[in-house]
């Protein structure tokens, strides 16, 4: 049985904060990614993210430019250690 490369149960959103042509994006989905540039870039996706995550069960996940996890906020805005 072939794994998922991005394991996630089902039902469970995840909203990703990224690295994006030269800002930040909150990458929800195909067609739903703003992004923000400027000194507030990073702080403004995540503080969107969260606005966004105020219904349902899953996760913001803040990535480097590696794309590395930084840091996983769940949707009840608690810090995730990993």
């Amino acid at each position: 049985m072939l794994e998922s490369a991005n394991p996630v149960q089902p039902g469970v959103a995840v909203i990703e904060v990224r690295p994006f042509k030269g800002g930040w994006q909150c990458y929800e989905g195909p067609g739903v990614g703003p992004y923000w540039l400027g000194d507030s870039a990073k702080q403004s996706a995540i503080d969107y993210a969260k606005a966004r995550a105020k219904f349902g069960h899953g996760e913001i996940r803040v990535l480097n430019s590696d794309g590395s996890v930084e840091r996983v906020i769940d949707f009840n805005h608690r810090q995730i250690h990993r």
